[in-house]
């Protein structure tokens, strides 16, 4: 058992040192924000830009006045300048703020820029260098390498943003052209951080550049008010709001998408997973998966039931759900990754023809507070992965997306599970194209178990319920997928059903598949009877509130994985125990050839 510092041990004692106020926040801005520093007062204008000194210092540029504070957001010194101070950054000892007296996004230029160099401890101005190339305006700043980056506005329209290099001294050396596509007013904040440039937009709008200035990737992500490099690692997000009593502005330190799988260093032993989340309705349960005190924990679906076309409707729920002590404190205590289902994406059995589905998007990447440079933030569908734990004994999460892509369904006269039926159309599909070329590398990634999170179930066969069997072969597919690209060590976990539900196959497969479903965290099953299931693997199935459990015994050369059904009083209700050898192809199984 490890405890959360060892978790995140690769933000913990820098972080700890830094950002020490943990808060209590809106739960769809911020699930699960690693801490934040709010500046003390209110400006007369609004926050352009961040930085800090690495002595405990930060500043603050509020375009008429620049501000020094410690690391709690108290302020030490602060001086009225000229506007408009935009972004700035620190180097040996000075601060750089880009200033423009002028125009800013002005077709024909009008702007009047230069770089005001002020000491970092007394806030005393020491040097003034002009930045006459910055044609519309400049309004961001970032060093690396000897090297200044100066950025900002552009008029509307343009289709690229420009990167303004200069020395040490301000000589301009080269103006370099990003293929970045159209964003609001151009460059707003910029920083070098874990070794690639970032620049934030207005209008909700990060890039991600590489050393050699190509875009690496453009995300939905709002850091036009200011973004710095983190003290160990990822990124310090500006954030202000401006009203009647002036504006205000804070910081938040967020992760990188590479540092997800890094917050979990040691071999991963303890996941929890579970679906199927009544928001309204009390979830007792979450006392006792904090008992069993996952490292890492996996909600798979229906975490709220949002079914709406009204995102303010989805909104209202998050937030219900993200009220809940249990939950709050899972948040805090383990690693937490989701993906969805039906009703979190916003219809019961809905797939790519809710029309909802990018906004959806958007709502979902903002409560699980996914980093600023998640994929989820850049491409339609929530799939991810990541893997964890060292090398020999990596563990590999892949989150499918069953929703976003997924073709109609086919009915008829409606059976026990409902009225869905196997559609053999071979244009339809369940994940879509994309999707599905990201599978298949996921699949090549190397890690020793792969855990494929599906919310809905794939093994079963169709009896009416919404399941992978509804489209064969897409189902199968998936099955050659696995002997394609000879992926090792992968089992499956869903959800949906408000039953739990143990399943295995050995057709179509190079080793036994298994598929473990938990559901539901805080609803009773109404019917208390399952769907019939030939591929069920134990004599029983558990239809009252419960999580699962995969245990990971790494000891020993074959290592132990036991996964379990828990519930409400703490107690195992199934389970069944496999070695990972038996999760590799033998003789005598399909695919094995």
């Amino acid at each position: 058992m490890i405890n959360i510092k060892t978790k995140r041990q690769m933000v913990s004692s820098t972080l700890c040192t830094w950002l020490i106020v943990f808060f209590a926040v809106d739960a769809v801005d911020a699930v699960d924000t690693l801490g934040t520093v709010a500046c003390e007062g209110r400006y007369t204008h609004h926050l352009q830009g961040v930085c800090r000194d690495g002595q405990g210092s930060l500043f603050w540029s509020f375009t008429t006045a620049l501000v020094k504070s410690d690391v709690e957001g108290k302020v030490v010194k602060k001086i009225e300048v000229a506007r408009h101070h935009g972004d700035l950054c620190h180097v040996a000892g000075r601060i750089y703020v880009a200033v423009n007296y002028g125009k800013f996004n002005d077709p024909a230029g009008n702007a009047s820029n230069e770089v005001i160099v002020y000491d970092a401890r007394t806030l005393v101005e020491t040097d003034r260098y002009k930045t006459p190339e910055v044609k519309h305006g400049a309004g961001g700043i970032a060093f690396h390498d000897g090297k200044f980056l100066v950025v900002g506005g552009l008029p509307d329209g343009v289709q690229e943003n420009y990167l303004y290099e200069y020395d040490m001294k301000f000589v301009f050396k080269k103006r370099h052209v990003i293929d970045s596509g159209w964003t609001r007013l151009g460059i707003q904040a910029a920083t070098f951080a874990d070794g690639k440039w970032w620049f934030g937009c207005y209008g909700n709008t990060l890039l991600k550049v590489s050393v050699d200035y190509k875009v690496l990737g453009r995300y939905q992500f709002d850091c036009g008010y200011g973004i710095e490099q983190a003290p160990g690692g990822g990124l310090l997000t500006a954030s202000g709001v401006c009203n009647d009593a002036g504006c205000s502005g804070a910081i938040d330190h967020r992760l990188t998408q590479t540092m997800i799988g890094k917050q979990i260093v040691q071999p991963l032993t303890r996941i929890g997973f579970g679906s199927c989340i009544k928001q309204q309705n009390p979830a007792p349960l979450f006392s006792d998966i904090l008992k069993y005190d996952p490292e890492l924990f996996l909600y798979i679906g229906d975490n709220i039931y949002g079914d709406s076309d009204d995102m303010a409707v989805l909104r209202a729920k998050y937030k219900v759900l993200g009220e809940k002590v249990g939950f709050r404190k899972l948040q805090e205590s383990a690693v937490v990754l989701a993906t969805w289902d039906d009703h979190d994406y916003g219809v019961n059995d809905g797939g790519a023809g809710y029309k909802q589905r990018v906004a959806s998007q958007q709502l979902f990447s903002q409560f699980w507070n996914d980093v600023p440079d998640s994929p989820r933030r850049a491409r339609a569908g929530v799939y991810d992965a990541h893997v964890f734990g060292p090398s020999g004994k990596r563990v590999q999460i892949i989150l499918l997306d069953t929703r976003y892509f997924r073709s109609d369904l086919k009915k008829a006269e409606r059976r026990v599970g409902g009225p869905y039926y196997p559609n053999d159309d071979p244009q339809a599909t369940m994940l879509g194209a994309a999707q599905w070329k990201w599978l298949e590398q996921q699949l090549q990634v190397p890690a020793e178990i792969r855990l494929v999170a599906s919310s809905i179930q794939l093994v079963p066969t169709a009896a009416g319920q919404e399941t992978w069997a509804n489209l064969p072969l897409e189902r199968t597919r998936f099955m050659k997928l696995i002997s394609k690209t000879k992926a090792n060590g992968l089992f499956v976990i869903s959800g949906d059903r408000h039953w739990s539900d143990f399943s295995r196959t050995t057709s179509d497969v190079p080793y036994p598949l298994y598929d473990f479903t938990s559901s539901s965290i805080n609803q009773l099953h109404a019917r208390g009877t399952p769907t019939v299931n030939p591929h069920r693997l134990l004599d029983r199935t558990f239809h009252q509130e419960n999580f699962g459990t995969i245990d990971i015994d790494w000891s020993g050369d074959d290592p132990k994985i036991t996964v379990s059904i828990v519930d409400l009083n703490g107690q195992q209700q199934m389970s069944h125990a496999f070695r990972l050898s038996e999760l590799h192809p033998r003789s005598g199984l399909p695919g094995d050839k």
